[in-house]
């Protein structure tokens, strides 16, 4: 559930920032000319993308933190939250605002994996292409290890 509520609120964020983007493209005038920046459609791209990457981590860490009831973690997603949408504030420094934002999203992101269960020896893991040998047989109707006769 929480990576679903996450990712929509995420997607639905990234369609109303791209839409707005489309909507300075049509005109009348174009954009990055007479000192605005060449740079406008790239940066409100990768803003976009992290924004949606944000809006999905904090959908599984807010929904962790009700849980558990762990309210200093539903704080720090709203400051997260209120710090991202203010550093956007900053946008005709695009370097000034992009910068913080994709570490934000990088220690969030890692904040979510951890918090999702996730483990450095999971990606390693992963990574390693191996299987494990084991023997067991998993019946997933019950989720429960056979007993062994």
């Amino acid at each position: 559930m929480a990576y679903v509520s996450g990712l929509s609120f995420g997607i639905i964020s990234g369609v109303f920032s791209v839409i707005n983007i489309l909507a300075d493209s049509i005109g009348p005038g174009i954009v990055g000319i007479h000192g605005d920046s060449p740079y406008y459609f790239i940066t409100s791209a990768f803003l976009t993308m992290a924004l949606v990457l944000l809006h999905t981590f904090w959908g599984v860490i807010f929904f962790d933190a009700c849980e558990r009831r762990r309210y200093w973690c539903l704080a720090l997603v709203v400051a997260s939250h209120l710090l991202t949408s203010g550093l956007t504030f900053l946008n005709p420094w695009y370097e000034a605002s992009l910068v913080p934002i994709f570490i934000i999203t990088l220690c969030t992101g890692l904040w979510a994996f951890v918090t999702a269960g996730g483990s450095f020896r999971n990606v390693l893991k992963c990574l390693s292409c191996k299987q494990e040998d084991d023997s067991r047989v998993m019946m997933y109707s019950a989720l429960q290890v056979p007993l062994e006769d």
